[in-house]
């Protein structure tokens, strides 16, 4: 299967800037989740280090920057801190062990605490010689300004029918299960990829379409009963918010689905997924996770 789906015109215009010679020192790769933007920051990585993509972690030229579990308390870390960017400021001033390129890559860059975005705003400030940063991020509004002005941005949106189309028929998988990624992966090559080659992956998300699905029609206390295992993870609370936030992803892509289909009017469709995305954002603050979920509830006719 390939790596990479769609997303021909950035492809093509990395390959142009390269044979230029013109690569800026930073780029923000912006669009939804799952649309390829960290799959081509690593496709280009391994065409800057000269690596196999097998080889990509392994290399001292590349450093990843990236929500982490912390040390001392074994749980997931709620932003990327000041002392990940220093490392990643540490990492930039060396000479590459290679002798070329040096790439850094954060994903999630809007995860990027206060303190982690000033500090790498220096660096973008002082770019250094054949390094590249690439940020990764859907939601560039949570990003400084001013970082945002100091990267060439690049768009990502999803991708044709026909793309997901043709990648699936080269598959082994059944009929049944292609028509079903076509339908549910909605033009997002991260979906359909991960749909068609984790099999985990595959029943975990089916399982929150039927879940989002038969939400509707339901009694308040029907829909409470339905989503109860969601509060079932106290120990790490960043984890189990993250867990509920990419079932509420799952919720909004299925909505688009109702949209096409017609089986909700748009006003209700436009509330829905508005509820969902304040919601999103409102977990990364801490607020309540279950007022959050039944305020979605309330919605759902």
């Amino acid at each position: 299967m390939l790596d990479i789906l769609g997303h021909k015109v950035v492809l093509d215009f990395f390959e142009k800037v390269r044979e230029n010679n013109k690569l800026s020192h930073a780029y923000c790769f912006i669009g939804p989740k799952n649309v390829g933007k960290f799959t081509i920051a690593k496709f280009l990585a391994t065409q800057l280090l000269g690596l196999p993509k097998e080889k990509l972690f392994t290399s001292p030229d590349l450093f990843l920057l990236e929500q982490i579990i912390k040390q001392k308390t074994g749980k997931l870390g709620k932003d990327i801190s000041i002392d990940q960017v220093r490392e990643l400021v540490s990492f930039l001033s060396r000479h590459a062990f290679l002798g070329g390129y040096k790439v850094a890559v954060i994903d999630n860059a809007d995860l990027l605490s206060v303190g982690a975005s000033n500090a790498l705003l220096k660096t973008l400030e002082e770019p250094k010689s054949k390094a590249i940063i690439f940020l990764v991020t859907d939601d560039e509004k949570k990003l400084l300004p001013t970082i945002l002005s100091r990267c060439q941005i690049i768009y990502f949106s999803t991708i044709s029918q026909d793309l997901i189309q043709d990648f699936l028929d080269k598959s082994n998988l059944s009929r049944e299960k292609k028509d079903y990624i076509l339908k549910y992966s909605c033009g997002l090559p991260g979906i359909a990829v991960k749909l068609a080659t984790d099999e985990d992956y595959y029943l975990e998300y089916t399982k929150e379409v039927r879940r989002f699905e038969g939400l509707f029609g339901r009694l308040f206390y029907e829909k409470l009963k339905m989503v109860e295992e969601l509060f079932g993870d106290k120990k790490d609370h960043i984890q189990a918010r993250n867990y509920l936030r990419q079932v509420l992803y799952i919720w909004q892509i299925n909505l688009h689905i109702f949209l096409k289909n017609n089986k909700l009017d748009k006003i209700t469709t436009l509330n829905l997924y508005n509820s969902i995305t304040k919601a999103n954002n409102l977990l990364i603050k801490n607020v309540h996770p279950r007022l959050l979920i039944e305020n979605i509830l309330l919605q759902i006719p």
